[in-house]
């Protein structure tokens, strides 16, 4: 299939930076890889400021002077605790040590000097860090990579999904693949569904923030949120360390969980190791980290049947030839989990610049395709899974002065999918097409009892990324960051299936192509902005230009049954029946204001607009247009290349108060509307002088969410830190899949057109986070308690229950599932050996063994029970085990209890 592609001109460079560079509107600055550190410094006896201070980062080559006025900043840090040294002629040289940098922030510091009262007096003292971040303009969790490995958490996903806002992998109530994910600066989103390209580990972090309100206008093709890593540097002091634990799940509830009294120490395993240092002191840093994962899973079926159970009877008919099945009944995981990760980064410092390389790298191996609970007893049928994923990273930072640098990034990212029940197409394993998906409903429930699964599927996207950052502190009120970022994406798409067909006594294979593509997208966006500071009141202000080229095809004439019907189509040649989409561009405005009410007290206020192009699975689905032959009725559902950006107005104001002993409180209110969304709720297309109608991708799906946060810190001792949070949260839309307008009148199921509760419309959402520390004694514990209200569910019901015929229309979404809570919790005991460290610990995960019910039977909303069972159980003519345990769905419930062991060992 031959396409035109658009490519980049330099007239549109220049048009967008001529575009750009006078404005000056509006986002919050966060979510950057580098902070800077500013004050006032005075004299002790006068108060007045002292021009010309010495003031420098100690152990580094960052610093500065004081100006007339005695202010000075120190742009460009990472993040992490420094200490802050300030010398002057005549005045004793004063270090303040544990000065805390976030990412994207300003660490304020005043410092008073005194005068020298002998030669080389010095002065130190402990920096205290603020209770309230004055200059966060949009609600934004920062968490250090510290913070992060004293939770009980195996990983930073674990951590966003406890902030604030985040229900159910959705941020502020809006769809999966609306969150962008950076790592160092540089965006590693998978562009095909949205998701994270490649995986980071928590000893190689130093710093994760969660965006969750406006976001800033360096950050582009996201709508819900921000996730943004910064990594570790080495230092000049060898470190690391080796972590391992291992487990299994303690639970009571054999009935519902197969296999869950078969205790294993080893069911859970983890080790990982991580060693930074120097490779030459001063100049060059190493940091590296290696993990192996593996966890056999909860859901275990039985081997009672096997793939050739299935046959044809001696009346030439599908049937199941074995009705206790030819297995062993051997138990079998349902859901393993394999994970290897590794990551390596080389810092060199030289002058006035930082060069760093940076290479991550990762393998999931799980099990998909069939349903967990359709493959019970015929476990062998689920697919083998399995997603490769590499990032590398080489970034240059270079300060020009003292008030400007700039950040120059290279990045090549490589994601594949794969998914088959054999690797060989042609394994003799694979059985006839006819049976497929065989079951016999009155034998033996609906459960999958022979046949094998003969689709397979395999898809990679690759990214090579440019951007340039150059930031400046104009003067002492305006630091300005103004950017360009170009990106070139491939993707390589095929689903095939594997055709296997009797020929007179023997069978044949054949491996057919459903789908298959690759596409060669473009992106390139521009932005600037500016964070003015000006007596407590911040200003963060900035304008974003966006352009995308989907190079991809779509229907020259939709209408056209000589185009449409693919018998047809083959009379022409592709330039006559598609066409190329176009190009895309849009400009996102983003304002956020921050001013104190009180020495401790601040309001924000943000607000922005924000596009991203639809995930790019849905703009090349149906790659070959296939679309049935002539006919009547619904025959099909395209993508859409030319589909527009999403659009997303993100407003909100909050309250931030320090209140005393080192408490603070917050409150935010919220809102988003979301417009053409990518969705089907339009009527399909009908093809001319036919009946036949196909359904088409188009921006038809919106959404409104409305809602308030409540967050409250309080450091109870200095051992003792208690961290609450809680979510009032309403998220309605037209639809929460883009496909499911379509699905629903290709089910012929009549839909009524109303705004509804999306799938993730959680009212409710609290999380307690609880940490202590005894400093002494050397051991401490982490809990983290978890409160939701039900998700809502469509009500089903059937006339054989009530008796009475049913309205046609689906109540969406109209009724709750139950509420859910959970509580995971850590432990551990340090031991001092010379200048090491041993740690002993415990993670117990579902503490008190809850099964919150995330899945429920649509007749009765609950997990336990469905009315169904007993509609079946008239007809059943098999053993009413297998009845049972269809209706017993461990799917449906979270995880049992995990405890697992482990030790640890630093230097």
């Amino acid at each position: 299939m031959n396409t035109n592609r658009t490519f980049i001109r330099p007239a549109l460079l220049t048009m967008a930076l001529a575009t750009l560079l006078p404005l000056f509107m509006a986002a919050p600055a966060l979510a950057q890889t580098t902070g800077k550190i500013a004050g006032v410094v005075t004299d002790s006896e006068s108060g007045t400021p002292l021009p010309g201070v010495n003031v420098f980062i100690e152990g580094t080559t960052q610093g500065t002077a004081t100006n007339f006025d005695g202010q000075y900043t120190i742009i460009g840090v990472s993040p992490g605790t420094y200490n802050v040294v300030a010398s002057f002629v005549g005045f004793a040289q004063k270090t303040v040590t544990g000065v805390a940098v976030n990412a994207g922030l300003t660490a304020e510091l005043d410092i008073v000097l005194s005068e020298e009262v002998f030669e080389g007096e010095e002065v130190v003292i402990v920096a205290s860090r603020p209770v309230v971040q004055k200059d966060l303009t949009a609600t934004t969790a920062i968490v250090s990579g510290e913070d992060i490995r004293a939770l009980p958490v195996e990983n930073f996903a674990d951590v966003i999904a406890l902030q604030a806002g985040v229900v159910d992998g959705h941020f502020r109530g809006g769809r999966t693949g609306e969150v962008g994910y950076w790592i160092d600066g540089m965006p590693v989103t998978d562009v095909f569904d949205g998701s994270l390209g490649v995986s980071v580990e928590n000893n190689m972090v130093e710093e994760l923030q969660v965006v969750t309100g406006a976001f800033n206008a360096e950050f582009g093709q996201a709508m819900s949120g921000i996730v943004n890593i910064v990594t570790r540097d080495g230092q000049n002091k060898f470190s690391g360390g080796m972590r391992a634990f291992a487990g299994d799940y303690l639970s009571s509830n054999d009935n519902l969980f197969m296999n869950i009294d078969d205790i294993s120490p080893t069911a859970v395993q983890n080790i990982e190791a991580d060693l930074s240092g120097p490779i030459k002191r001063d100049r060059v840093f190493f940091n590296s980290s290696i993990r192996y994962f593996s966890n056999d899973g909860h859901l275990y079926g039985r081997r009672v049947f096997l793939p050739e159970d299935v046959g044809l009877d001696q009346t030439g008919r599908v049937a199941l030839l074995n009705e206790t099945g030819s297995g062993d009944s051997s138990f079998v995981a349902l859901n393993p989990f394999e994970k290897t990760s590794g990551q390596a980064k080389v810092t060199w410092k030289f002058g006035n610049m930082k060069l760093s390389a940076t290479g991550i790298a990762s393998r999931e191996e799980f099990k998909g395709g069939v349903g967990t609970q359709d493959a019970t007893f015929l476990p062998d049928v689920r697919r083998d899974e399995q997603k490769d994923a590499f990032t590398g990273f080489l970034k240059l930072t270079h300060t020009i002065s003292a008030t400007t640098f700039y950040e120059l990034g290279v990045t090549r990212t490589l994601s594949q999918f794969d998914s088959w029940m054999f690797e060989d197409p042609f394994d003799d394993r694979f059985l006839d097409n006819t049976y497929i998906e065989f079951t016999d409903g009155l034998i033996t429930s609906n459960f999958r009892v022979g046949g094998t699964d003969n689709g397979r599927f395999s898809r990679e996207t690759k990214t090579w990324l440019g951007k340039l950052d150059v930031t400046s502190q104009v003067n002492q009120r305006n630091q300005v960051k103004a950017g360009l970022e170009y990106r070139q994406h491939e993707l390589d798409f095929l689903d095939q299936f594997t055709a296997v067909f009797p020929v007179g006594n023997e069978f044949e294979r054949a491996l057919v192509t459903n789908g298959a593509y690759n596409r060669k997208p473009t992106e390139f966006s521009a932005y600037i902005q500016d964070k003015i500071e000006f007596d407590g009141l911040i200003i963060n202000a900035g304008l974003r230009f966006d352009y995308f080229d989907s190079d991809g095809p779509i229907f020259a004439d939709e209408t056209n049954p000589d185009f449409v019907f693919e018998e047809r189509r083959q009379e022409f040649s592709d330039e006559e029946v598609f066409a190329s989409a176009s190009s895309k561009t849009q400009v996102s405005p983003r304002l956020g204001v921050s001013f104190p009410i009180s020495e401790t007290g601040v309001v924000h206020f943000s607000y922005g607009w924000f596009f991203q192009v639809p995930n790019f699975e849905l703009l090349y689905r149906n790659p070959f247009f296939r679309l049935g032959t002539s006919g009547s009725g619904l025959i099909g559902l395209i993508g859409n290349a030319d589909l527009e950006p999403q659009k997303t107005i993100n407003g909100e104001i909050g309250l931030k108060q320090g209140l005393a002993d080192g408490a603070s409180v917050e409150i935010t209110a919220f809102f988003r509307d979301i417009n053409d969304l990518a969705g089907t709720a339009t009527d399909p297309i009908l093809i001319d002088g036919t009946s036949a109608r196909f359904g088409k991708f188009v921006n038809s799906d919106f959404g409104f969410i409305r809602g308030m946060i409540l967050r409250y810190n309080q450091q109870v001792t200095g051992n003792l830190s208690v961290t609450t949070d809680y979510t009032f949260q309403v998220a309605k839309g037209n639809a929460s899949d883009p496909a499911a307008v379509f699905n629903a009148a290709q089910a012929k199921q009549e839909r009524e057109q109303q705004i509804v509760p999306l799938d993730w419309d959680q009212t409710h959402t609290a999380n307690v986070q609880i940490i202590y520390r005894d400093t002494n004694l050397n051991w401490g514990f982490g809990i983290i308690s978890s409160f939701g209200s039900g998700l809502p569910f469509s009500p089903v019901q059937t006339t054989q229950q009530t008796g009475v015929i049913l309205p046609t229309t689906i109540q969406l979404n109209s009724e709750e599932k139950p509420t859910t809570w959970d509580v995971d919790l850590t432990a551990d005991k340090t031991f001092e050996i010379n200048n090491a460290t041993v740690q002993i610990f415990t993670k117990i995960d579902n503490l008190f063994d809850r099964k919150n019910e995330f899945g429920v039977f649509g007749d009765t909303g609950r997990a336990t029970n469905s009315l169904q069972k007993r509609v079946d159980a008239a007809s059943f003519q098999g053993n009413p085990a297998f009845l049972d345990r269809w209706y017993t769905r461990p799917d449906f419930f979270s995880e049992p209890r995990r405890v697992t062991v482990g030790v640890s060992y630093r230097f």
